[in-house]
């Protein structure tokens, strides 16, 4: 086959891979194995019979580029053979899913039936239990033989040995013993598992004192609980099924099998700075202890960490939990620390105060109490010198200064707690009250249309029209024709576009008052009694963000609410300044794409002179967290004298206030 076809035409190809190669060198155990994980969805690496190496296609395949491509057209098909695994999903024992397979061409996905594929049998299994064996795969005529419960050499299997709608059914295994040669042995397809050693670290809760590998997996005798044990152990063993898992762990009383993975506790060998206050835990399990030292500008070793989850111990906590504990040696001796608990070192200076409605508790650090006192905050207002965004949540804190104390507290929205910038007026707050979105997709004969296959513009010369008034409609518009349809009014609240045909200038209102005009990239034209802009000015107009997916695109439009402050206006040295506070989560990944800022004008006369600026209160220079809350400043010169002006907040060109006020300029 040409090295240069088009990858997506139908193809049927023997996929020559870098792991067959490798393998073939004799470097098959460089591939790194997976560490034990709890199993509830999600792909997952290579791992015992959990988690197959290899599979065998048995029908032609279909393969795909990425893996959320249940619409698209695959880039070609595999014919049947063996196929090496980079990643599988938990559900692939029990119906359809997506494997992610390595091949000639780079990883790709494949998504066969169960029924389509087939898995060697292992080279040995460990038998669960008094095992009876036969000379063919029938139980006609009796057993020859038992085995009690022991591993075993593995000769063959029935074809799709591990393919049952019933996990506990039984599927042929041919073995090998040393007296009667290979014989068949029926087993629940549940139970039919290897052992593999392995030198992993873990800490257990509840820790069965005494348990063998079949009570572990539900066979046979009763796992012994009375002496249960807690603590932090080796695991020297694992058990795979296709469907499950089970752990040896060594404990000082001999090993004890579970089908509890426990909490991972990995090998590091890795510096961390402490630039911050930063409390040293003696435990992070059973609850939050009290520390043991508080380390600050010191450098630390650490010799083991967790990076999984830490649902056990104290909880719910978002911090403690979803962040990663390190074990170290320090000048101040042995514990485990994490670099978001404690003084945020990522935290932004700030110089607010804010008014407390609702009780607060006065935090130590972020999510994490006084061990000593506690302090109740309400109705009243504290000085504020740090925020901090709260990664994997919308949780913005503050650090405060209340009572000769210093601590933290949790900040919500303004409806709640009532922010200030000390250093500017704050005449404003706006916050996010939904978000409305239009898909668009490409369409026959250069069309565009909405998901919902409504023809909605075109495309030409590679630039994009819409129709205006359709989509005004599917935000919410009122839509209405003057002058014999020439022009079109876009109402939705207080805002309306005006819109005219062959005028290169379209007309913003406010609350139907006189029209600001707005130069467009090109006139509106009127086609079939329908408006088309070009989109660059669609985007504007409507203050919308475009989001990309492949060759479609979402339209969002934000919509907000809006709290006039009432604040003494001062005109410093010929310069009048304000600012707003604006709600408005967005991911990280949102906001470092870019998306259309809100901006606030000082206008006069219906200008828009001075300055302008959109400031996210934003991590550094972390950059895993979203952003909650975003200060918009403006700022312009005056003469001496009084000045009617209006204070516009915008995005793009969408007003979503305009404030109509007296300033005097001495």
């Amino acid at each position: 086959m040409d090295a240069g076809c088009d990858s997506f035409s139908m193809m049927k190809i023997k996929l020559f891979t870098l792991t067959m190669f490798a393998a073939a060198l004799g470097f098959g155990g460089l591939v790194p194995q997976a560490g034990a994980e709890t199993i509830y969805g999600g792909s997952y690496a290579p791992e015992g019979l959990r988690f197959p190496a290899v599979i065998e296609l048995l029908a032609d395949t279909p393969y795909y580029a990425e893996a959320d491509t249940y619409n698209a057209k695959p880039e070609g098909t595999f014919a049947p053979q063996e196929v090496h695994v980079l990643e599988a999903q938990s559900a692939w024992s029990t119906g359809e899913s997506t494997w992610k397979i390595d091949t000639m061409f780079g990883p790709r996905w494949i998504r066969p039936k169960p029924w389509e594929i087939d898995i060697a049998p292992p080279e040995r299994i460990m038998l669960l239990e008094e095992t009876s064996l036969y000379r063919t795969k029938s139980t006609k005529g009796g057993a020859v033989a038992a085995l009690s419960p022991q591993e075993v050499e593995v000769t063959d299997a029935q074809k799709q040995w591990f393919y049952t709608n019933d996990p506990g059914s039984k599927a042929w295994i041919r073995v090998h013993t040393t007296w009667l040669g290979d014989l068949w042995a029926h087993i629940p397809v549940n139970q039919i598992g290897t052992v593999q050693k392995v030198q992993r670290k873990a800490h257990y809760y509840n820790l069965p004192s005494k348990s063998e590998l079949g009570a572990a997996m539900g066979v046979g005798q009763q796992q012994d609980w009375s002496n249960a044990k807690d603590g932090d152990f080796p695991i020297v063993a694992e058990f795979t099924t296709i469907y499950d898992r089970a752990f040896e762990v060594q404990t000082d009383q001999g090993t004890s099998w579970t089908r509890d993975k426990g909490v991972a506790i990995l090998p590091a060998d890795e510096t961390l700075k402490i630039v911050r206050e930063t409390p040293l835990f003696p435990t992070v399990f059973g609850g939050l202890p009290k520390e043991s030292a508080v380390l600050k500008d010191e450098t630390v070793t650490v010799f083991e960490k967790i990076v999984e989850p830490l649902w056990s111990g104290r909880g719910p906590y978002e911090i403690w939990h979803n962040s990663t504990w390190y074990h170290v040696r320090t000048s101040k001796g042995t514990g485990w620390i994490n670099k978001l608990v404690g003084e945020p070192e990522s935290a932004v200076p700030v110089h607010w105060k804010v008014a407390i409605k609702d009780q607060k508790e006065l935090q130590h650090y972020p999510e994490v109490p006084f061990n000593d006192t506690t302090l109740l905050l309400r109705n009243q207002t504290v000085e504020v010198t740090e925020a901090w965004n709260q990664p994997n949540s919308g949780v913005m804190w503050l650090r405060v200064n209340v009572d000769n104390r210093s601590g933290w507290i949790s900040y919500w929205s303004n409806t709640l707690d009532k922010v200030e910038d000390q250093d500017t007026p704050t005449v404003a707050y706006i916050a996010k009250a939904g978000t409305n979105g239009v898909g668009i997709a490409p369409a026959a004969k250069d069309g565009l249309q909405l998901y919902t296959g409504e023809r909605i513009g075109y495309t030409e010369k590679g630039k994009s029209y819409l129709d205006a008034a359709q989509l005004a409609q599917k935000l919410q518009y009122e839509v209405s024709y003057l002058r014999d349809k020439d022009t079109v009014m876009l109402t939705k609240g207080d805002y309306s576009i005006e819109l005219q045909v062959g005028q290169s200038h379209a007309q913003v209102h406010w609350q139907g008052g006189k029209g600001e005009g707005f130069q467009l990239s090109e006139p509106a034209q009127y086609k079939g009694d329908l408006f088309y802009l070009n989109l660059k000015d669609v985007i504007a107009l409507f203050g919308l963000t475009q989001v990309y997916a492949g060759n479609e695109y979402t339209l969002f439009e934000k919509y907000y609410n809006v709290t006039w402050n009432d604040v003494p206006m001062q005109v410093n040295k010929g310069r009048l300044e304000m600012q707003a506070f604006a709600e408005d989560w967005t991911s990280r990944e949102d906001y470092e794409a870019g998306q259309m800022p809100l901006q606030m004008t000082i206008e006069e006369n219906g200008d828009r002179g001075g300055i302008s600026e959109n400031k996210a209160i934003v991590n550094q220079p972390d950059h895993s967290a979203a952003v909650l809350l975003f200060s918009l400043k403006a700022s312009r010169p005056f003469a001496a004298g009084t000045h009617q002006v209006n204070v516009t907040v915008r995005i793009g060109e969408r007003i979503i206030m305009k404030k109509s006020i007296e300033v005097t300029a001495r």
